[in-house]
């Protein structure tokens, strides 16, 4: 087998694109030859999610409905990186912000991950805020969010009891979890 294991790209194009997702169409072969034609990317921006606890050390939650899911969703913070935004730290601040009111404290980058690295092109950046502080918050029109404060013990019950149906969240949080 080849030391490099990447696909050749002969021919690329998108399918479909506009402000929120784009579908390209790759025609590839392996390094064994082996043709894979088309081969689909979805490609959306990089977004942030933030796992932040307050000054008494409680987990920030928010619960939204999630129309793909057609129901409630209760899961962390976040939101989709602007193409001028280059601070995934700074992005995290901004949507904890916007969404929950809670800011301030401190904040550290934990991970850059992707969410299906067979067939998503973004990336996916993990969060830790700590001592954030209750302020007002600013959520977008189409937002319609209930903060919720959990001790961590009750964090890690709801992930692991799939209380939490974002299976991408329940890693996160169990990634923040297992964290000093």
């Amino acid at each position: 087998m080849a030391s490099d294991k990447r696909w050749t790209v002969h021919r690329s194009g998108h399918v479909f694109q506009d402000r929120w997702i784009s579908l390209r169409a790759d025609d590839c072969s392996t390094p064994d030859g082996v043709e894979i034609a088309p081969y689909y990317v979805l490609e959306f921006a990089a977004f942030v999610h933030v796992f932040a606890t307050d000054e008494a050390d409680r987990v920030i939650l928010v619960r939204q409905y999630r129309h793909g899911l057609q129901g409630i969703s209760l899961e962390l913070p976040g939101g989709v990186m602007d193409a001028h935004d280059t601070d995934a730290v700074a992005v995290g601040a901004r949507e904890l912000r916007e969404e929950t009111g809670y800011s301030g404290g401190t904040l550290a980058h934990l991970a850059t991950l992707s969410v299906d690295p067979a067939r998503y092109a973004n990336r996916l950046h993990l969060i830790r805020a700590t001592g954030v502080r209750p302020g007002a918050s600013h959520p977008e029109p189409t937002e319609d969010i209930e903060v919720v404060l959990v001790s961590r013990q009750e964090a890690k019950h709801l992930a692991l009891s799939g209380q939490i149906a974002n299976a991408g969240h329940v890693g996160l949080m169990l990634m923040a979890l297992a964290g000093p």
